[in-house]
């Protein structure tokens, strides 16, 4: 089944998250995952979520994100990406 990660991303820093990015989007497409969306103004209809900056990876299954979450390249790679930014993921499949 296919998986989707749903990141709410608010980027404190951008220059220093783009270090992030240039390393981490040939990790994710290493994993045979795609971005799918990046909308830096994305529409809420309804309730109080409101995310800054709303991504969308694809990934062959939830099996494949969690091998990607838990990998030994991916550990730095998230360190950093806590210096420059906040997020909130979750994993869903269809």
């Amino acid at each position: 089944m296919t998986a989707y990660v749903v990141i709410d991303l608010d980027i404190a820093d951008e220059e220093g998250f783009q270090q992030y990015v240039d390393s981490v989007l040939p990790l994710i497409e290493k994993t045979g995952a795609r971005n799918l969306l990046v909308d830096t103004k994305p529409l809420v209809l309804e309730g109080d979520w409101g995310p800054r900056t709303l991504v969308i990876h694809e990934y062959p299954s939830k099996e494949a994100v969690e091998e990607f979450w838990n990998s030994e390249e991916y550990q730095p790679l998230k360190e950093l990406r806590r210096r420059y930014s906040t997020v909130k993921v979750v994993v869903s499949e269809s």
